[in-house]
């Protein structure tokens, strides 16, 4: 913890490259880093000397007044060995070397990688890169990263080999007002992995989730001995890319990774308990899911759509992924019976249709969630307080402050379904389309950031209820196998 809180919980850092062009990489990082509000000490460095955005610039690392916890390398391939032997020569143990040009580019570049891990060695130094984008640690409001994006604190973590897919995941949970703990771009790997990574978060009380992105693995034995561990303490939700020769060969040119055989991998996976995902938006969704809800002791789940199709889409979904959707048993039918209208479906989904009295929907996640043969509930569509649809129609003045009331209701009425979630130990799963009140497209997105914000959400698709849920219960049986054993 110690060797990597130089990375996440630096005092002080030095920045090789500092520029004071716009168009290079060396002003727009050490601007990320000031506009982030590091509340650390800032150390540019660039041979002409001068100012940068009111900062004094050191000529050189023996120039700092102190030794820097980390330093962050953005000088061309050719100076990158001067550049890290000036830092080991000050005593500077952490550096980000977020220069290209190395394995990934070609021969000549994979014999510099390897002299300059060798230099780093030679002075007990550790190394993330090259080729990365930086790294984000939001306790400590140090955006050291190519894009210019500032996430609040929250539970999430990142660890990619990509730059661009690691800033994908922060934005989309920055957007959804979720926030990160730590977001690290591992590039082409030449000294830490991204298991050393997974390993460290472990153990950071600011981390709930682990999404993960990686192309290849330079040591598969060390990257399954550490996620079978850490998948005991969190979930690891992962994106492993090259199933295809496609994609493979693109991760080689990428970051020179090999990716190895995609049947492995799946075994790999169950093995150690990670949830392994096939693309962006699930990634982010089964992240959040683990964020939101209560692992499921079992598969088996109950259904109640506002709308039929939805229901089907959701019934078929689960079947799919290994999750019984339930018979229900005649006294559920009958309690049922007691309110909803003579023509509801009497079956798992419970299609509330037209004509259900007010509260029905609610209610019926209730009655389903408290069943002790049912472990979880997927609820399509919206709990209907009448603002939401006082707000879709109105016009006038007054139209903005019926928005904000009908956000407030929405909120309300998933806070009591996740309410009924903690009190039997269950999860509730929402997906639900939002109206567009006039037009407004926006609507939807300020809602499910309301949501966000009090650790709830609610998925766009039925489909995608079935793959948090199902997710979420492999992750609950790896970790009942595991405390059996």
């Amino acid at each position: 913890m110690t060797e990597f809180n130089r990375f996440f919980e630096p005092a002080s850092v030095a920045f090789l490259g500092a520029s004071s062009d716009a168009r290079k990489w060396g002003f727009r990082i050490l601007f990320n880093i000031i506009t982030g509000g590091f509340a650390g000490k800032l150390y540019p460095v660039n041979p002409r000397g001068g100012r940068i955005n009111d900062l004094d610039v050191y000529r050189n690392v023996a120039e700092i007044p102190e030794v820097p916890d980390m330093a962050v390398i953005v000088v061309p391939p050719g100076g990158i060995l001067q550049a890290v032997r000036e830092c080991g020569q000050k005593g500077i143990r952490a550096v980000v070397v977020i220069t290209a040009g190395f394995a990934e580019a070609s021969g000549e570049g994979a014999a510099l990688q390897k002299e300059l891990v060798e230099l780093a060695h030679s002075f007990g130094m550790r190394l993330i890169g090259p080729n990365c984008f930086g790294l984000m640690s939001t306790p400590v409001k140090l955006y050291a990263q190519m894009p210019t994006a500032f996430p609040p604190p929250g539970p999430i973590a990142v660890v990619s080999q990509s730059g661009n897919i690691g800033f994908t995941i922060a934005q989309n949970a920055m957007n959804m007002d979720f926030g990160c703990s730590r977001v690290i771009s591992t590039g082409n790997e030449a000294d830490l992995h991204a298991e050393d990574f997974i390993e460290y978060l472990a153990g950071d009380d600011q981390t709930r989730v682990i999404m993960s992105y990686v192309e290849g693995f330079k040591d598969g034995r060390r990257f399954f001995e550490i996620a079978s561990q850490v998948s005991l303490q969190k979930p690891i939700v992962m994106i492993k890319v090259g199933e295809t020769e496609a994609g493979a060969s693109a991760a080689r040119s990428h970051t020179a990774s090999l990716s190895g055989m995609d049947a492995v991998f799946d075994g790999v996976s169950r093995q150690a308990g990670i949830i392994r995902v096939y693309n962006l938006q699930q990634l982010m969704n089964v992240g959040y899911g683990f964020l939101c809800h209560p692992l499921p002791r079992g598969n088996k789940v109950g259904i109640v759509t506002l709308g039929g199709g939805w229901g089907v889409l959701a019934a078929d979904a689960c079947a799919k992924l290994g999750l019984d959707v339930v018979r229900l048993p005649d006294e559920m039918i009958k309690e049922m019976d007691s309110f909803l209208p003579g023509w509801w479906s009497r079956n798992n989904p419970v299609d509330l249709v037209a004509g259900a009295p007010p509260g029905s929907f609610e209610r019926v996640i209730e009655i389903l969630a408290k069943y002790d043969r049912i472990d979880a509930v997927i609820a399509l569509g919206l709990p209907g307080p009448d603002s939401i649809w006082e707000a879709a129609y109105s016009t006038g003045e007054n139209r903005e402050e019926k928005l904000k009331t009908a956000i407030v209701d929405i909120t309300d009425a998933f806070r009591k379904a996740k309410e009924n979630a903690e009190k039997y130990g269950k999860p509730v799963i929402f997906s639900a389309g939002f109206p567009s009140p006039g037009g407004d497209t926006s609507f939807e997105h300020r809602a499910r950031r309301a949501l966000s914000r009090q650790n709830m959400v609610c998925y766009s698709l039925p489909d995608e209820t079935a793959l948090v849920l199902s997710s979420m219960v492999r992750y609950s049986r790896y970790l009942q196998s595991r405390s059996q054993r």
